[in-house]
């Protein structure tokens, strides 16, 4: 059922000053307030800025980059339903306040992107919340304000969105929304699966969670089989149950409840373990990756906070004159920026000469997280220069735009970098590895990474959150990393033993970038792609640990846990 949809041009209100690209807009002294509920005009006294002068209209400071506008409209909303906000010329933005002080802490959701159509929605206690559309004299919009959260509804909105902004909108085919049964059914049906496999629709509440707030359910910990086919932990999260139980990267998973791993279907695993709404304790048998023994676990489904930055070392060899930093990262979330500052700064305590940065398993996340980190480990001498320049589809290549490198501290200021990557390295890892190659030397270690060259914008409607690949970069030098960036040097990704050095052993691809520095080249021929983790007896005397010494460290120090 939609309430009501109006249809007005922008009206009167006066001019508004940006202090700014972060700060706040000065808001007019007249304005229009109109409720969509009933298209009632509110009292003058209920109107910001009106009898009581200018209102200072406090917006995000991730909210734009460039707020400029000319006119605003504010209406009255109720809570929970989904507006939507059509403007043919892409010049209207749409915040939504839950009260009428439109304050920063009363900011509740925000769409500025300079397409055709954007959407906000919330909840509030009260019941109402409040849209401020802003525009140019010359604008013209409609609202629509809805609580139709019907399939139907939410794959009539992801239709038209993948037929506006999306990169391969002219390859979107004709289909008719309404006969499929989810809008990520929908999705699959319209991307342009030859370069983009990954549009796709989420949970907006989940991705939200994990992406601003570091939060997630489940057990904390990603697998993968062998050569042997043993289910071998590849990481785990500190404080997830994996983590508080003491699992470790190397561990074989065996069986739960007596169910071996090996034979457990999707459906029979959450079965067993249950979900964050109805969680379960169930026994789980690993056998210890570093000891070899059998070990029972009971563990229970639950929510954790995720820790981006995995592991931090740093060596020294003999042979080798400087010290060489070691940095497992493994997501790029809003809460990573303190993080990766802490570690930093703790490779910057130890001197650190050099660098191997461990992607292997990133698959990306906030594109602003790896221009600091890009920044971060170049130093002052890039900033300002080119980091990354993205494109859009023809309809709006008006907005095609680049990103720079910018001043971050702590800064490591290094000459060259080591990059661990595999298949799974993708979209900010990958960013972060192509805009530092025209200025410095970036050694990739391992396999060929994903190859995303895209960026998206989540866009939300009735709790499910769209992301549609909207641009494409390419760096300084005019390069994509399309199809992916082929390693240097191939390195197997040693599952069997945990990051850093264990019992005396290297884990296998941290190895191969400790025997660049000190071999200073690499052998790509086919005798080093059929190195496998069994052989380290045949590799070079650093790799197995002679001469190597390990400044003190117990892996992630104390702040990032």
């Amino acid at each position: 059922m939609v309430f009501t949809t109006i249809t007005l041009a922008s009206c009167g209100g006066g001019d508004v000053e940006e202090s700014g690209p972060s700060g706040p807009v000065v808001g007019p002294q007249t304005g229009e307030c109109i409720s969509a509920k009933n298209s009632q005009t509110i009292g003058a006294d209920d109107c910001p800025g009106q009898n009581t002068g200018p209102t200072t209209l406090a917006i995000n400071a991730n909210a734009t980059d460039d707020v400029v506008q000319d006119e605003y409209d504010v209406y009255a909303i109720p809570s929970d339903s989904q507006i939507t906000l059509t403007s043919n010329s892409g010049d209207a933005d749409l915040y939504l306040y839950s009260s009428l002080d439109f304050s920063d802490d009363t900011l509740v959701c925000f769409a500025n992107k300079s397409f055709r159509e954007d959407t906000c929605s919330a909840s509030v206690t009260d019941g109402e919340l409040y849209a401020i559309v802003y525009g140019r004299e010359s604008s013209n919009y409609s609202i629509s304000v809805s609580n139709d959260c019907s399939v139907e509804a939410i794959n009539q909105w992801v239709y038209r969105n993948m037929n506006d902004y999306y990169l391969y909108a002219d390859q979107v085919p004709t289909v008719n929304p309404a006969s499929y049964s989810d809008p990520s059914d929908l999705v699959r049906a319209l991307r342009f699966e030859e370069l983009d496999p990954y549009s796709g629709v989420s949970d907006a509440a989940t991705r939200d969670a994990f992406f601003n707030q570091g939060q997630s359910s489940g057990f904390g910990f990603n697998w993968r089989y062998d050569a042997s086919r043993n289910a071998r932990v590849i990481f785990v999260y500190d404080d997830s149950p994996f983590g508080r139980a003491g699992i470790k990267r190397g561990d074989t998973i065996v069986s739960i409840e007596g169910e071996l791993w090996n034979e457990m279907s999707r459906e029979r695993f959450f079965e067993l373990v249950g979900t964050a709404d109805n969680p379960r304790t169930t026994n789980w048998t690993f056998i210890d990756g570093i000891t070899e023994t059998t070990k029972d676990v009971l563990l229970t489904f639950d929510e954790f906070t995720v820790n981006t930055v995995l592991f931090v070392d740093a060596f020294t060899n003999p042979d080798f004159s400087g010290k060489i930093g070691y940095l497992v990262f493994n997501d790029f979330l809003r809460t990573s920026e303190a993080e990766l500052d802490n570690a930093i700064q703790r490779l910057i305590d130890l001197e650190v000469t050099e660098l191997i940065l461990d992607l292997r398993y990133n698959p990306g996340g906030f594109t602003f997280i790896a221009r600091r980190l890009a920044s971060q480990i170049a130093g002052p001498l890039l900033d300002g220069n080119t980091l990354v320049r993205y494109e859009h589809n023809s309809k709006y290549s008006n907005l095609n735009f680049q990103r720079n490198f910018e001043s971050a501290t702590p800064t490591l200021a290094l000459d060259r970098v080591i990059v661990l990557t595999t298949n799974a390295t993708a979209s900010s890892s990958e960013l972060l590895i192509n805009s530092l190659r025209p200025y410095m030397e970036v050694i990739t270690i391992g396999g060929t990474t994903t190859g995303k060259a895209f960026i998206s914008t989540a866009r939300t409607y009735c709790g499910r959150s769209l992301s549609a690949m909207e641009a494409q970069g390419v760096n300084a030098s005019g390069v994509s990393v399309a199809g992916g960036i082929a390693a240097d040097c191939y390195a197997a990704d040693d599952t069997t033993r945990n990051f850093g050095i264990n019992e005396g052993q290297i884990e296998g691809m941290l190895g191969s970038a400790l025997d660049y520095f000190v071999l200073g080249s690499c052998d790509n021929g086919a005798a080093l792609a059929k190195r496998t983790t069994q052989s380290h007896s045949k590799l070079p005397a650093f790799r197995r640990g002679a001469g190597l010494t390990r400044v003190p460290s117990d892996g992630i120090p104390a702040g990032l846990e």
